[in-house]
């Protein structure tokens, strides 16, 4: 294959996997994450369960590749709304931000729903793409020690918010500001 069709090549079948990926979207947020099978997925994007698996090789896979694809959006809209001020202003606006924008988005809001959370949990832990998104929130985390453990601590933090909100946004400012920052930030 000559260079010209190897790139089109990848961009048409970088162009099935968003579109698959747009459509999984679309089904988390109707039937819920632990509603979507591969089965339902692939009659909903209108191709064979054989093609939609040379995309992606499990359901899980397809749940890890939304993950971070979406992880990777929320982390361009959170860092084009962070705001100048002290690391623990950054951080708290960072999170509460991704907290927001997570919960008003249908596709995403499911994944902390009973039927979700264990899925969501599990792919969060373990995702690079959240770890860093974690790891931006800390201002200048090249100085912060132990920022890899502190950006997963953050990501952990962040799905109990997720779970377990609290009473409103004022309160879990406060939480932050209170509990998490100290440890976070330094």
């Amino acid at each position: 294959m000559t260079a010209p069709a190897a790139m089109w090549q990848a961009e048409r079948n970088d162009a099935a996997a968003q579109r698959i990926l747009d459509t999984a979207e679309g089904l988390y947020a109707a039937n819920g994450v632990d509603g979507v099978t591969m089965r339902a997925l692939a009659a909903e994007v209108g191709c064979s369960r054989a093609t939609l698996y040379r995309y992606f090789p499990s359901r899980e896979a397809v749940q890890t590749a939304f993950i971070d694809r979406s992880a990777a959006r929320l982390a361009r809209r959170v860092a084009d709304s962070a705001p100048s001020g002290t690391a623990v202003d950054r951080l708290v606006t960072a999170v509460t931000t991704a907290l927001r924008m997570v919960r008003e988005t249908p596709a995403f809001a499911t994944w902390f729903r009973a039927d979700g959370v264990a899925t969501a949990a599990q792919l969060a832990t373990v995702s690079p793409v959240i770890e860093t998104l974690a790891r931006n929130f800390l201002s200048g985390s090249d100085q912060v020690p132990h920022a890899e453990e502190r950006a997963r601590w953050l990501v952990r933090v962040m799905l109990s918010l997720l779970t377990t909100p609290g009473t409103g946004v004022a309160d879990e400012e406060r939480m932050l500001r209170s509990f998490v920052a100290p440890v976070v930030v330094g």
